[in-house]
């Protein structure tokens, strides 16, 4: 999946709950930075702080990083 499908899939289920990308990541306790990283294909979200971002993700917007 691109950044433009990942950003896609997450602008819409945050559109419901009248929220931003960095609204849901500052009331998950998440770094925006590294949230818009992960979207955009520059961090992998394969160890450390990344990959605890990548899992909170992928658990409330589902499989965003797969093929």
């Amino acid at each position: 999946m691109n950044s433009e499908q990942r950003l896609k899939i997450i602008e819409e289920k945050l559109k419901d709950l009248n929220m931003t990308i960095n609204m849901w990541a500052k009331n998950n306790e998440l770094d925006h930075r590294i949230v818009d990283d992960l979207i955009q294909g520059n961090l992998r979200g394969t160890h450390g702080t990344a990959l605890n971002t990548r899992k909170k993700m992928e658990s409330f917007f589902g499989q965003i990083f797969g093929s």
